[in-house]
This record gives C-alpha cells, structure tokens and sequence, in this order.
C-alpha cells in the first residue's frame, strides 16, 4: 500500500448496517456497495458510539468522545479551538475537500434556532469548518428537491439541482476529475442526507421497490406494536403522508410506504457509488486510492417498537462499515468492536500519519493495510449524553453501555446512578428478543459487564454515575438528583 493513498469517505445518514444487500436484507438491491464488500474490508461491529447526527460527527471531526464535550443530541456547534479530521489529514500532506450536509454549526432543533430551510441558506464560516481546503457544504436541509450548497467562502447559496443525493455525488466526481490538485494525494469527504427522513426518492426507484411485493420486516418489528415515531418520520414530506401523532394507528398505516421510501433512497445511492467508483476508474485513481463507505447511525425501522435512532439497539446503533482500495485485503472480516472515535485515528493512519493520542481511541490502519492485528479492545462505549428537547426521548434520563463481539450491556439513569436496564447475547439473540438483564442464570455474565462498563468509562474519563449492582459499588452517584 502505498504510504499517501487518496483518500475517499462517503458519509450516508440513518442507514442500518442491516439495510444492505449483502448485508441480508431482502428487500433492497445494493450491487456496487456489495462489490465494496467482496473486494474489500468489512467490520461486523462497527458502532456509533451515540447514535445521533450531530455527536456523530463531532465525533468523527475531533476524535474525542461527545461525553467530553457534553455534545448535546442536537444543536452542538463546533468550537473554532478543535482540532479537525481535515487538519490531521491535511498534515501528512494531503488536499482536503468537503462535500455536503455538515450539521455542527446551527442551532436548529433548539428554541429560537434556525428552520431547515434557514440552516441550508446559513454559511458556514471557515473558522467553524477548519481543516478543508475545497468546500461544497451547507450545514443541513432534509429536504432532498430543494437543497442549496456554498462553495468555498462565497456568502451567496447555489441551487443544488435535481435531487439531492445525484447533486452532491456530481459534485463530489466534479471535484475528483477536475478540481483536484495534482502534485499531492487529496482527501475527499462526501456526506449525504439520505436515507435519513423524509423517505423521499425518484418515483421510479420507489415504484421499483413496491413491485417486487410487500416488504418482508425483520423478526423484532411488530408494525401494529410500533408505539414511537420521531416527527420526522411522520411529516407531510414523506411518501405515507402526513400522519397524526396523537393516533399512532395513522404511523402504522405509514410504516410501508415510507420504509419502500426508505429502501429506493439506499438503492439511488448505490447507483450513485457506482458511478463515483466508475469515475475513480477512469481518471486512473483506482490503484492508488482508499475508499470508506459508512453510516453515522441506523434506523429503528419499526424494530422494538420504535422508528427513528438515538437508541442502544442494534438497529440503531450498528452502521455499515467498508474500506475499499490500495493495499487493503480482499475480504477481510473484523470482529473486534470499532467505534466512531477510532475513525479519526484510523483515517489519519491510513494517510501515513501516527497513531493519535486519545482516551479510548483505536487506530485500525494497521489492520486494513494488513500489517498487524485488529487493535486489543473487548468493548467499546454506547452512549446518549444529553437532550435539550422536552418531550424527546432522554430528556429526564440518559444511558450508557458497552458493546463485544458478542454481548450488549447498557445502564439508564440519572444523577443517582444509572441502573441495569439491557443485556443481550448477540449470537444467540442477535434481534436482541430476550433482555437477559433479570435472568437470574446470566447474573455472572451480567457482573462480568457491569464491571467492563466501569472499566471503559474510566477509560474514556466520562463521570457518568452508577448505581450498586452485581456486586459492584456505586460510581458517582448522588443520593438523590438536584
């Protein structure tokens, strides 16, 4: 592998590492993302260490744990004193560019913050974007007809045309074939809205899906069980229309059309991969470049009883994680559990820099070039740090777990200490249908990840209060919350 490979990072949002072709999923065809798959490198656990837009990439911009900056679910803006992904990268030499949705600087989703609309016509202003030299970003939109974008430090929006999606992966190709320095490798970060509500998507994709019969859902979704729908989920913009929120019966009858909205908006961005790999081909980039294709959460699907993400489930929190390239392995599997913090030191790495110092960070270059193991690490960290929102989910309460390569512990709680809540065997369960947390045979086992859950917030350096159980003491609770 080449020491400075390009480097190339296709961000999607809200798509579930279970959504994909290969991945199982029967109702969508995924033939480029699959390919991806079979000749490159793909990690069973890779996880959104807090399964939420904005913590995401905070996270994947600083490398540092949201918990550290107590990123709030919605509405964090990023300090100009943070060190970027675009920064570290730029140092070993590297152009950098930007394309698309960056949500982490706006106050929408707060009292008094901006509408979508407002947010997509809002510059960014370089000092909040550090790190990246080319710029084709707006901060967020949903709305996947009416997209505007700026380029650079131009004050003035462009019109994004056509659909939103198509319109960002042209520009991204624009950039690759024709914009691109050429005396040294570039990093491409491409991030996309899509398949995150409204389930918008060309009606001749969706009109593609529904012929092929009705969906076939996972065994852990009940569509008459669903009992929460995020207000996104059900807003006029999506295909099942405008349901109403106090008669949940009205969410059920939508579940299938937004979910076939769903599937064709995965489906246009795998049509989309594929022409971007097309255009690596050709513009004679293909040996030397390395291709990241990912999610920054997943989506509830039904699952559980919920729509939407924020949740410790699986469906949630597991995102889809392939690196395609130079010098990575053909087929290669990796089972040891990758959080989102690891990406920055993994794409620093793979651009020919050292490892980055940083509590509970793992850097996996070595292991994608082939040259060692998979980092040493049992657990990784599942959060929801905080919630501005009343009426939203964790506002009162909050949670915290660790996630193997096999089981799934997490704690909720308050000030006066989070109590057990879920424990699951994700080989024997992997729908995770029998919440062990009670079960009076998995009391050691359940000890063994109180303790791991202990052990990965001291090395994380987050305060998060526990209460007693399993035989360990209290962490930092408090008697009773003030």
């Amino acid at each position: 592998m080449t020491r400075h490979p390009n480097l190339v990072v296709v961000l999607v949002d809200q798509l579930r590492r279970h959504a994909l072709g290969f991945a199982g999923d029967p109702n969508v065809r995924t033939p480029n993302i699959d390919r991806l798959a079979a000749e490159g490198a793909w990690f069973d656990a890779a996880c959104s260490s807090y399964p939420a837009c904005v913590p995401f990439r905070f996270s994947l911009m600083t490398g540092e744990y949201a918990h550290s900056r107590n990123v709030l679910g919605i509405g964090h803006r990023l300090s100009p004193a943070e060190r970027t992904l675009g920064e570290a990268v730029r140092e070993q030499g590297y152009a950098t560019a930007y394309v698309g949705k960056w949500h982490l600087y706006s106050s929408y989703g707060l009292t008094g913050g901006l509408t979508l609309s407002q947010a997509c016509r809002t510059p960014v202003p370089r000092s909040h974007r550090r790190g990246f030299d080319a710029w084709r970003g707006f901060e967020l939109r949903n709305d996947f007809h009416d997209t505007w974008y700026f380029r650079d430090d131009e004050a003035t929006p462009r019109r994004l045309e056509g659909y939103q999606t198509h319109g960002l992966f042209d520009l991204a190709e624009t950039y690759i074939a024709d914009e691109r320095p050429r005396d040294r490798p570039f990093f491409l970060l491409l991030s996309v809205e899509a398949p995150h509500p409204p389930f918008t998507a060309p009606a001749e994709r969706v009109e593609a899906i529904a012929q092929r019969g009705p969906l076939r859902t996972r065994p852990n979704v009940d569509v008459g069980a669903i009992r929460f729908a995020p207000p996104e989920w059900y807003g006029p913009g999506n295909p099942g229309g405008a349901a109403d929120r106090s008669d949940i019966k009205t969410v059920h009858a939508a579940f299938e059309p937004n979910m076939r909205g769903y599937y064709a908006m995965i489906e246009e961005i795998d049509d989309r991969m594929g022409s971007l790999m097309r255009t690596l081909e050709t513009q004679g980039l293909a040996e030397n470049t390395v291709v990241l294709f990912l999610s920054d959460h997943g989506e509830l699907g039904g699952s559980h009883g919920l729509l939407g993400k924020a949740e410790p489930w699986e469906e949630s929190v597991a995102i889809p994680l392939i690196a395609w390239g130079a010098g990575i392995a053909k087929g290669a599997r990796c089972a040891t559990p990758l959080a989102t913090e690891d990406l920055f030191a993994t794409l620093v790495g793979l651009a020919g820099g050292s490892p980055e110092p940083g509590p509970g960070r793992r850097d996996f270059a070595p292991w994608l070039r082939g040259d060692a193991p998979p980092p040493d690490r049992e657990a990784v960290l599942l959060e929801f740090v905080a919630e501005a929102r009343p009426g939203r989910g964790y506002f009162d309460r909050t949670w915290r777990g660790v996630r193997t390569a096999r089981h799934k512990y997490v704690t909720l709680g308050d000030r006066t200490g989070a109590r057990p809540w879920l424990l699951f065997d994700l080989e024997a369960d992997p729908y995770e249908l029998r919440n062990l947390v009670d079960d009076a045979g998995s009391a050691e086992l359940a000890a063994r990840m109180h303790g791991l859950l202990v052990a990965v917030l001291d090395e994380t350096e987050d305060d998060y209060a526990l209460a007693p159980a399993f035989g360990h003491p209290a962490r930092r609770a408090v008697a009773e919350a003030s």
